[in-house]
C-alpha cells in the first residue's frame, strides 16, 4: 500500500500500461460485506453507476455480511489478485478490526490490503426517535447523565465507528448509557425507528433513509455538519468537552499483492474511480440516494494518511473504551 509510486514506475518500465488498456475483459465484482440496502451497498452502487461506463464492463455485487465486515474481507483474500475483485468498507471500521485481538489476523492486516480510493466521508451522528422530546444533543446528554436507567444506544457493529463514537461519548460525558451493536447498520436504525432503543449512533447519510422515523440531534464533527437533512450542533458543542470527530469513510480496497501481480489493472481502477465520481451517471445516482453532499474522493495516498492518523492519534487515545483488558 505504501509502494504505489514504485509500482507505477515499474508499470511504465515493464509495459503493463498496455495490460491496463485491456483491463477489464469481464465483470468486476464488488464485495459488499453487509446486507443489501445499507451504506456500503448504496455507496458501491453510486460509484458503479459511472465506473462501469468508463471500464466498459458491468460491476456485480456480492453481499457477504458478518463479523464486522471480516467475512467479506476473508472472501477477497482467497480470490485471485487480478483486479477483478474489490471490497467496499469503512476505513476506521477496518482499522479497528485490524487492531483488536478478535480480528487481528493475517487476512485483514494493513499489509494485506491496498486502497483504490475513498468515495464518501459520512460523519457519525446521535439520533433519537422522531417522536422524542429531544431536539438538541445537549439536552439528551444532560438527561442521560441523570438517568437511573441505563440508556441503550444502537450501533451498526461491535467494531463499527458508531460503537467507537458511543463509547467515546460515554467516557467523555459520563452519561449512563451503553452501546448495543446489531451487526447491521439498517438493523440498528430500525431498532430506533421501532422504539426498541433510546438512541442510535451511526453514519449521517446512511441514516437519513429513515428520516420519517428518526432525527439527528448531534454530529461527531469538528464543525457543524451539512444541515440539508438535520440541523445539528457538534457533539463537542453539545457536551461542553472535546469529543472526537469520527467519520465512516467508505472506500474501496483491493488485495495488496494486486500491485505486484496486476499493477496495470490496479492503476486503471485508481484512475477511473476518480473519473467515475464526476460522471453524470454517478452524480444522478448520488442525488437520487441523498448521497450527493457526502461524496468526497480521497486518493490512495490520502487514505493512507487517514490510516496513519488513526493508528497514531485516534486509536491510542480510545483503545481502552473498545478493548477490555
Amino acid at each position: 500500500m505504501r509502494r504505489l509510486v514504485i509500482v507505477l514506475i515499474a508499470c511504465l518500465v515493464l509495459g503493463s500500461v498496455a495490460y491496463a488498456a485491456d483491463f477489464p475483459t469481464k465483470p468486476v465484482t464488488i464485495i459488499v460485506p453487509a446486507k443489501p440496502g445499507g451504506g456500503f451497498d448504496i455507496t458501491s452502487r453510486v460509484a458503479a453507476a459511472g465506473w462501469e461506463k468508463i471500464l466498459g464492463q458491468p460491476m456485480t455485487f456480492a453481499y457477504i455480511p458478518g463479523a464486522s465486515t471480516m467475512i467479506g474481507q476473508s472472501r477477497m483474500s482467497n480470490l485471485p489478485a487480478d483486479g477483478y475483485t474489490i471490497i467496499m468498507t469503512s476505513i476506521l471500521m477496518h482499522g479497528m478490526a485490524v487492531v483488536t485481538s478478535e480480528a487481528n489476523n493475517k487476512m485483514c492486516g494493513w499489509d494485506k490490503v491496498a486502497f483504490v480510493g475513498n468515495v464518501v466521508a459520512d460523519p457519525d451522528v446521535l439520533m433519537v426517535h422522531k417522536d422524542s422530546k429531544w431536539t438538541h444533543a445537549k439536552d439528551w446528554i444532560e438527561y442521560a447523565k441523570k438517568s437511573k436507567k441505563t440508556l441503550t444506544v444502537s450501533t451498526p457493529y461491535p467494531y463499527s465507528v458508531g460503537q467507537l463514537a458511543t463509547n467515546v461519548l460515554i467516557r467523555e460525558t459520563g452519561i449512563n448509557a451503553k452501546g448495543v451493536p446489531f451487526n447491521s447498520g439498517s438493523k440498528s436504525r430500525n431498532a430506533l425507528a421501532g422504539k426498541h432503543v433510546d438512541a442510535c449512533i451511526g453514519p449521517y447519510c446512511s441514516a437519513s433513509v429513515k428520516k420519517a422515523f428518526i432525527r439527528g440531534i448531534g454530529s461527531f464533527t469538528k464543525k457543524k455538519a451539512f444541515p440539508g437533512i438535520w440541523d445539528m450542533p457538534t457533539m463537542t458543542e453539545a457536551a461542553g468537552v472535546p469529543v472526537a470527530a469520527l467519520y465512516d469513510s467508505y472506500c474501496f480496497m483491493i488485495r495488496e499483492d494486486t500491485l505486484k501481480k496486476a499493477p496495470g489493472a490496479y492503476k486503471k481502477l485508481v484512475e477511473t474511480l476518480k473519473q467515475a465520481l464526476e460522471t453524470p451517471e454517478t452524480k444522478a445516482m448520488a442525488k437520487k440516494t441523498g448521497m450527493a453532499d457526502f461524496i468526497e474522493y480521497w486518493s490512495p495516498e490520502e487514505c493512507d494518511a487517514y490510516v496513519d492518523d488513526f493508528r497514531k492519534n485516534v486509536w491510542p487515545k480510545y483503545v481502552d473504551v473498545m478493548v477490555k483488558k
